[in-house]
């Protein structure tokens, strides 16, 4: 039975990777991470292939705990020049490994022998239109006894069609993880809308599943995709996710029907399988338990951490990681600390510490729910 108080939805890039691992070994702890694998970008001779360098990046972050295991979509053939030969040989590797592990032949043969080779992986089912397919890779990963991982995405119109292919699949005291990942909340969404909906997918994919012991979480992300138009120096942004969660948590037909919700969430990225851009002025993220503030400064990184370090909302009990780094920023200690990139990894170090903390607790939303 999962006892996580938090779950985390990540990529496996650098980023992510190196924000994981900054976590104290407690917080770690107290969460479930769901990481997607892709290939590992960068070759390192002796270091394996690119999956290979994806899981053990993992593991240098996460240790030797249980992790959800995902598996990103492949990568289409790319016309990007690369500087030499090797780098191009091992981009196409990447694709074809990623490509073999979405291989649907006997029951996803390829995924669950991959999961198999690590008993830290609990895995998530790959969804397929096929049902005998579908049902074939479930009895694998669930012969493994290490529970089941089942991601209803709205984009996908939360899977219903794939899974109502396991109609009368009984999965006896199987443990699952029921995530309903709802993917990116737009700024003007309007919550009790939107929560309205996902409670009926949520009561829809519930239904779906027969049988085992389950966990279920609410997954989003509302982390914008660009800044220019939100606010060109600062802005305080309220994490809409949890504020939908809140909602869902309490929401009468969830409560009657026993679902429990879990929160969990993008852990402060845009959802989407493209990377989120962070290019032109400089802009230091803080988040707290409900909102990420920013600071965009043309002056340099420098300053807007200053400007973090000196905002009414920072923490100075918050120690961690990330949160350090911004000290140092802000007393002028630059060093690894002015490109774009290691920025991203700060903001996901400090909002998994936060909200790893804060886990399943109540945090006041202006938006009540109506039904």
């Amino acid at each position: 039975m999962l006892i996580s108080k938090y779950f985390p939805s990540l990529t496996i890039r650098q980023s992510e990777a190196e924000a994981l691992l900054r976590l104290a070994e407690p917080i770690k702890d107290s969460l479930f991470p769901i990481v997607r694998i892709q290939a590992w970008p960068h070759p390192k001779k002796g270091e394996g292939g690119p999956i290979v360098r994806s899981t053990d990046h993992i593991e240098a972050a996460y240790g030797s705990r249980p992790v959800g295991i995902d598996l990103a979509q492949p990568l289409p053939p790319s016309d990007k020049i690369y500087k030499t030969q090797d780098r191009a040989d091992w981009a196409a590797l990447g694709r074809s490994e990623v490509s073999a592990l979405h291989n649907p032949v006997n029951g996803y043969q390829a995924w669950c022998s991959f999961i198999a080779s690590d008993e830290r992986r609990i895995p998530v089912v790959q969804w397929t239109d096929d049902a005998a397919i579908l049902r074939s890779q479930v009895q694998q990963l669930a012969s493994l006894n290490r529970g089941l991982i089942f991601r209803f995405r709205r984009s996908q119109g939360w899977n219903l069609t794939q899974a109502a292919g396991l109609t009368n699949f009984f999965l006896g005291q199987t443990h699952i993880l029921m995530i309903y990942d709802f993917e990116q909340i737009g700024n003007r969404d309007d919550l009790t809308s939107i929560g309205i909906a996902t409670q009926s997918a949520i009561l829809s994919s519930n239904m779906q599943i027969s049988g085992g012991s389950r966990t279920h979480v609410f997954i989003a992300s509302s982390f914008p995709s660009e800044f220019t138009s939100i606010g060109e120096e600062y802005a305080c942004l309220a994490i809409r996710e949890r504020q939908l969660y809140e909602m869902l948590k309490t929401s009468p037909p969830l409560v009657t029907s026993g679902i429990d919700l879990n929160y969990g969430d993008h852990a402060a990225i845009f959802a989407s399988e493209r990377l989120p851009a962070f290019r032109g002025v400089p802009r230091v993220d803080y988040p707290t338990p409900g909102e990420w503030i920013y600071h965009r400064r043309r002056e340099g990184f420098q300053d807007a951490a200053r400007r973090v370090r000196a905002d009414a909302k920072w923490d100075d009990g918050n120690l961690c990681w990330g949160a350090q780094r911004i000290r140092e920023a802000a007393n002028g200690h630059m060093k690894g600390l002015g490109a774009p990139g290691k920025w991203t990894t700060i903001r996901m170090n400090i909002h998994m510490h936060v909200q790893a903390q804060f886990g399943n607790a109540s945090l006041s939303t202006d938006e009540p729910w109506v039904d």
